[in-house]
């Protein structure tokens, strides 16, 4: 199956709204990539996805810099007013 980013930003959303007080308490055992153990809650989970993601943005902005061209302007307020014009007034 091939997923665009608009099915996987609804799957996220989706996902999310869907999750109980206690879903987001529960606890998740995972391998780091380095092998080591470690144990979160699912909202902390959802916590790091949402910093990693920023991170990489980062990265990447501060790349496209150094190329001399500019970096990606910051989208996420332009996002909150497409998906709820509203707040626009």
């Amino acid at each position: 199956m091939s997923w665009n980013a608009l099915e996987t930003d609804r799957w996220w959303q989706d996902y999310v709204a869907a999750l109980s007080v206690g879903d987001l308490a529960q606890t998740i055992r995972f391998t780091f990539t380095d092998g080591d153990k470690g144990t979160m809650s699912r909202e902390e989970m959802l916590h790091h996805v949402l910093a990693h993601g920023a991170y990489h943005r980062g990265a990447v902005g501060r790349l496209v810099a150094q190329t001399g061209a500019a970096p990606p302007r910051d989208l996420f307020t332009k996002f909150l007013h497409v998906m709820e014009p509203a707040r626009r007034g």
